[in-house]
């Protein structure tokens, strides 16, 4: 029995129909073609449709195959010794989070409640992640002949970033029209757009994410469940581990007064927790330095732990980032980054959260795939190269 796909001339109509899509060929969309098009050119009138799995099947007995669109190095660390450490520390975290969550079973995903003790409230997890939408984006994946590879243009050119807050309950975090009649002063939607480029909106930085947090997630969060905890959850980056600009930051004092040193918050050292402040008194003698920020030999010397010999402000290993316990006073730079509060230090995501009365955690570095929200970004970028044609 030969089948339609073996016909030399059936075989050039398939050919000449792919090559027209310009590497746009899905399986859904050849499906598509020979039912609607092909079969009734042909003299074949079927009662059922063909399967995917058989069009599949024919695009590769045409020479074609499914592959990855990719001009990028990766690089895995996922067993590096601090990652599987923080890994430990993570699933520890959650797994004590998730003994206050609800959980969802069964075929129409029932929710069932946490057993909680009196005054204690139930969670909620939160995540976050970005997703950059370009202009000459298209599909990763394409159906191509055998050796061969679309060119597409250089660059990416415009483009969309949406910052976007998911939850198990409800999917995207937003009011209904119910919850906007109820609450007429918070923002309808937690997410937020932005038109990357020096000549657009500028580029997405830790003070956009927390006036989203600020403005309109907590308000939102807090409207849908006033009863509840939010465990916000983020990917390990360096812009979501950003500091306030009142951090207590060894990399970002200099030895001696400066006036360039950010302002750094007053803090507590030693086994009284005395005040230190960072700055100098108003009242000081010299005036060039009242009211300007200290450097980290002065800090120091006020603690009564600056060495006889003096010290250096970053040694070779630190700079180099090579890690060693034992190294505790090598520079100034080091032992004041082992100060207990300097050590407690959190990012201004994780203090603007908890001083929010809600909880926040970071998902391991180089496993973004925890998020559950990635599936959504995919489903997001995969609606596009269906349905957009980037001109």
């Amino acid at each position: 029995m030969i089948r339609v796909i073996d016909d030399k001339d059936v075989a050039k109509r398939y050919h000449i129909w792919i090559r027209k899509q310009n590497f746009n060929t899905t399986p859904a969309t050849f499906k598509k073609f020979v039912e609607n098009e092909l079969f009734p050119a042909i003299g074949i009138a079927r009662e059922k449709s063909i399967i995917i799995m058989t069009v599949t099947r024919w695009l590769k007995v045409l020479g074609y195959s499914f592959q990855q669109y990719c001009h990028e190095i990766y690089y895995d660390e996922h067993e590096r010794k601090d990652i599987l450490q923080y890994r430990k520390e993570f699933l520890k975290n959650i797994f004590n989070h998730e003994k206050y969550m609800s959980k969802y079973k069964g075929e129409f995903m029932d929710q069932i409640y946490p057993n909680l003790l009196e005054g204690e409230k139930e969670r909620v997890l939160v995540v976050h992640d970005e997703c950059i939408f370009y202009s000459n984006d298209g599909k990763r994946g394409l159906w191509t002949k055998n050796g061969e590879m679309l060119f597409r243009k250089k660059g990416n050119r415009r483009s969309i970033m949406v910052s976007k807050f998911l939850i198990e309950i409800d999917r995207c975090l937003h009011l209904k029209q119910a919850d906007i009649e109820k609450h007429p002063y918070v923002p309808e939607e937690a997410r937020y757009f932005l038109k990357p480029g020096i000549n657009q909106e500028g580029y997405w930085t830790a003070e956009h994410l927390l006036e989203q947090i600020e403005c309109k997630v907590i308000p939102i969060f807090e409207a849908l469940y006033p009863d509840c905890v939010a465990v916000f959850a983020f990917n390990n980056n360096s812009n979501h581990a950003a500091f306030s600009k009142d951090a207590l930051v060894a990399s970002q004092m200099n030895l001696n007064p400066d006036s360039k040193q950010p302002v750094m918050r007053n803090t507590y050292f030693g086994p009284n927790n005395q005040l230190q402040t960072m700055v100098f008194p108003i009242t000081y003698h010299d005036e060039k330095l009242r009211d300007k920020p200290k450097g980290i030999k002065q800090i120091l010397i006020e603690c009564r732990k600056w060495p006889p010999g003096g010290l250096i402000l970053d040694c070779k290993e630190c700079k180099e980032k090579i890690q060693d316990i034992s190294r505790t006073t090598c520079c100034a730079c080091q032992v004041i980054s082992l100060e207990p509060n300097f050590i407690a230090q959190k990012g201004a995501i994780e203090e603007l959260i908890e001083n929010a009365g809600h909880k926040c955690i970071f998902f391991p570095k180089f496993h973004c795939k925890l998020n559950f929200i990635e599936r959504y970004w995919g489903a997001a970028k995969r609606y596009l190269y269906e349905n957009c044609d980037y001109s």
